[in-house]
């Protein structure tokens, strides 16, 4: 329905900022905030529905950049006159005698908007009605009583997704900030190499790295069900999550605990059908252990060196249920289904990923696919780490080409 509205045939008119419009001062014109209906109304003078259609005629030549005028009756404006109506009627031959009124080519608003009505809220209303009168202009009310002005349907929804494009680009900015905050592992005594891509200017996918406390520290990729605003919403109840356990003592914190606080919390957030994977490594660094809990994300893998020097990989399957439904501590204490624990060896790599790694598709349409991805690992495992991430970039940009990103990307390798 959107795009029909925003389509150019049903809309036409020029939308450029520089105008010839011949507005009238009204007293009220920094009155309403950039949101609200009364910043983008043309204040315009009436003309009488018994004047002849000379005068708008005078007005459409004088004033290029005007597209409608509106029409008074019976000491009310009801409607207006549309400049690509009386233009539609020229091309096609038809003669615009000096005698027909205003009111033979007067369009009546079928409602009136307020100065106050904020646009996110009337939008819908609005273009509905639009599709089914054909109107491109609403006439607007002061305070619902007195006549203020004309708003252009077009303007309106141009002006709506300005709008919606600079709270995307806020939410985008504070994601952005809040995945920086909970990641900067300059300081960590091993390598922790981050790489995403969201696939939209919001996304679903998390990752931090963390210290906890002294020598103990929390690596993790989360992925939310959903997409876009919705999905990010979670993302930021994850980061506040882990920016609280920054300010309180969790020298004492298990592992087994943190997991299950995570999902605990989260299953007062999270909506019914929604859920959270997500894959947690945690590193305690004074005692070289290392573990990872995988709960419903995709699989982890651990390479590390044997005594002949051959790599050998780990792969990490799943094996407790996503965050947000509640079910890890049933899981972990019940079936006795836990962590993967490993000890801390030197050129040991864990390597965490969401699933729109082995999602990405290229040109044609083909899945990267989980072989590739654990090819690709082995690949990432035989590079040094200042390589890392140029290596990731890379893969994601030759295999994908110029094909949509369909879902958001996050790799995370670890090195000790």
């Amino acid at each position: 329905m959107e795009e029909e509205i925003i389509d150019s045939s049903f809309f036409s008119e020029d939308l450029e900022e520089k105008s010839s419009i011949d507005v009238r001062k009204t007293g009220f014109e920094n009155s309403f905030n950039e949101r609200q209906i009364g910043s983008i109304v043309m204040t315009i003078e009436p003309v009488s529905s018994r004047a002849s259609l000379d005068v708008v005629l005078e007005m459409f030549e004088q004033q290029p950049d005007l597209t409608a005028v509106p029409i008074e009756r019976d000491d009310a404006v009801v409607g207006v006159v549309e400049r690509d109506v009386i233009e539609k009627n020229k091309a096609s031959g038809f003669k615009l005698f000096a005698s027909k009124t205003c009111g033979d080519y007067l369009k009546e608003s079928p409602f009136t908007l307020n100065c106050s009505d904020f646009i996110e809220k009337v939008a819908a209303k609005v273009n509905d009605a639009a599709i089914k009168s054909e109107f491109k202009h609403l006439v607007v009310l002061l305070n619902n009583r007195s006549f203020y002005g004309i708003v252009s349907i077009a303007k309106m929804n141009a002006k709506l997704e300005e709008l919606r494009a600079q709270d995307m680009e806020k939410a985008a900015a504070i994601q952005q900030n809040m995945l920086k905050k909970n990641s900067d592992a300059k300081k960590f005594p091993f390598d922790v190499c981050i790489w995403n891509r969201m696939a939209n200017a919001v996304g679903g996918d998390y990752y931090v790295a963390k210290e906890l406390c002294e020598g103990r520290y929390v690596i993790g990729c989360f992925d939310v069900s959903g997409k876009n605003v919705s999905a990010s919403l979670l993302t930021v109840t994850l980061g506040s999550i882990f920016s609280m356990l920054s300010l309180q003592d969790s020298s004492n914190l298990a592992p087994s605990q943190l997991v299950v606080m995570l999902d605990n919390f989260l299953k007062e957030i999270v909506p019914v059908g929604n859920f959270i994977t997500g894959a947690v490594c945690y590193v305690d660094y004074k005692a070289k252990s290392v573990s990872v809990y995988n709960c419903g994300h995709t699989n982890v893998f651990a390479y590390l060196k044997d005594d002949a020097g051959k790599g050998r990989v780990a792969t990490l399957a799943p094996t407790l249920p996503p965050f947000g439904m509640g079910a890890v501590a049933d899981a972990i204490t019940g079936e006795k289904k836990g962590a993967y624990k490993m000890p801390m060896k030197p050129g040991l790599q864990i390597d965490l990923y969401s699933d729109g790694f082995t999602d990405m598709q290229s040109d044609d349409g083909e899945r990267y696919d989980e072989p590739r991805t654990k090819a690709f690992f082995g690949e990432l495992f035989n590079t040094d780490v200042y390589s890392a991430e140029k290596t990731i970039e890379k893969t994601v940009t030759d295999w994908i080409g110029q094909a949509l990103l369909p879902d958001d990307i996050t790799v995370m390798n670890v090195r000790f």
